[in-house]
């Protein structure tokens, strides 16, 4: 083998083989030679000749890698090999994290942890989430997590980046948002520590905006105006709401329960003889089966939405069919969509006495504070009902925590009775405060309530 100049300019004016690679040993270093190729390249390698066996390790190419350079090289590699170190598998190791890396995305992991959830493998002794939750934390990964972060391998991201994306969301999307989306990542990494995907978890000490509880309620203005709104959707200009989304938020109003349930009402959930709405377990919040008692407002609201449905959705199993595929229920959004587009053409006495016919716009209002108002009325003096049957009504699953959560265990009474008589009672005073229409009640908070601030309408 010839042997290799020692300088930059020898080595750069070695000839070109014609034909065969050409090794040029080294002098200086043991093992260490250089190849220079017919095109003209030129490759350092250091030769392994352990175990009997000869084994060229490249390590570079000339001039990128300069002679010193790869004599420093080749001398830390045959040390390595000296100690049993295998530089070759060990950059094949490397290489292959590399990728797992890349394959390891929050996406990826997060697509998976998703599917997992439907059995309850998301987490360790878990059980199987609810369709309904389930959909809430695909529908924040798909439309707010992976635009931002899906491509990102976990194990590359901090906290200090997720913060400031989480701080983004909020600030471009909603409080909510970024609520939702930051408590999605948080179990789509502890899903990867649970697997030994990562070994750290940096959305343990990521903050997001906190929750505020609502205390808004309606007043008898303000339930009419909605009312008499939804009775009139289709004479309202530049309100697109169709009659049987007036009928389900009304619904919403009378049985105070919550938009999903509403929407996804079934056909055989409902029984005519017994004036029931029964949903299983896995339509509910809480998981457990929930038995609305109807009252004859409800009751009406229900056969008159079955009554709209036509053509193929005639025969549908759900009671608010979807109008593109009636064999699916219409979304829960749907219903968010409608309320808000009916909400600005809402209009209620002024406050003023000194002119009766003016009006204001209803504003703040959500579909949720319809199940607060109803809520609050029957606990009223109005009607009485104590606290407790409110909570049955509105499926909590306990209304104190504590005993009551142990007691709810073994207590599987479903409080029909009670249940009949507050949503009776319920209904009975809607329809009261929509026949009387001179009543005059401001906005009502809660909060000025407990303050002393306002006199309550109920």
């Amino acid at each position: 083998m010839p042997e290799l100049p020692n300088t930059k300019g020898g080595i750069e004016g070695l000839p070109r083989p014609e034909k065969n690679a050409v090794d040029y040993r080294d002098t200086k270093q043991r093992g260490l030679y250089l190849r220079v190729s017919p095109a003209g390249t030129m490759s350092w390698c250091v030769r392994d000749d352990r175990g009997g066996r000869s084994k060229k390790i490249g390590i570079g190419r000339f001039p990128d890698l300069p002679i010193s350079l790869a004599r420093d090289k080749a001398s830390k590699l045959l040390a390595s090999l000296a100690d049993g170190i295998d530089a070759g598998a060990e950059r094949k190791a490397q290489a292959a994290a590399a990728a797992q890396r890349r394959i390891d995305t929050v996406e990826a992991v997060g697509r998976i942890y998703i599917e997992k959830t439907a059995t309850g493998r998301h987490r360790f002794n878990g059980k199987p989430m609810r369709a309904g939750p389930q959909a809430l934390e695909r529908s924040y990964f798909e439309k707010v997590v992976v635009p931002r972060l899906g491509s990102r391998p976990l194990v590359e991201l901090t906290r200090a980046e997720i913060q400031i994306a989480v701080d983004k969301m909020e600030a471009e999307m909603s409080p909510s948002a970024a609520r939702h989306a930051r408590n999605v990542l948080q179990k789509i990494f502890a899903y990867a520590m649970w697997q030994d995907i990562i070994t750290t978890d940096p959305t343990r000490f990521v903050s997001a905006p906190s929750w505020k509880e609502r205390e808004r309620i309606l007043n008898d203005n303000e339930l009419r105006a909605v009312w008499q709104g939804l009775d009139a959707v289709a004479d309202i200009e530049g309100v697109s709401v169709s009659p049987p989304m007036a009928l389900a938020i009304k619904l919403a109003a009378v049985t105070l329960q919550r938009r999903g349930e509403i929407v996804g009402m079934m056909v055989d959930e409902v029984d005519a003889r017994a004036r029931t709405w029964t949903m299983q377990g896995e339509r509910t919040k809480n998981g457990r089966l929930h038995v609305v008692p109807l009252s004859d407002l409800a009751f009406s609201l229900i056969e008159e939405a079955l009554a709209l449905r036509a053509g193929s959705a005639r025969d549908s199993a759900f009671v608010f069919p979807s109008p593109r595929s009636p064999d699916k229920a219409v979304g829960s959004m749907a219903l968010s969509h409608a309320w808000w587009r009916l909400l600005p053409k809402l209009k209620v006495p002024s406050p003023t006495r000194l002119d009766p016919k003016r009006t204001k716009p209803v504003t703040g209002i959500t579909l949720h504070d319809l199940r607060r108002t109803g809520a609050t009325a029957i606990t009223s003096e109005r009607i009485g009902m104590p606290r407790f049957t409110v909570s049955q009504v509105l499926n909590h699953t306990s209304d104190s925590g504590g005993t009551a959560a142990v007691t709810a265990v073994y207590d599987r009474n479903a409080y029909m009775r009670e249940k009949r008589a507050a949503l009776d009672a319920w209904a009975a005073l809607l329809q009261e405060i929509l026949a009387f229409a001179d009543r005059r009640d401001n906005v009502v908070n809660l909060a000025l309530q407990a303050k002393g601030g306002a006199k309550p309408s109920y």
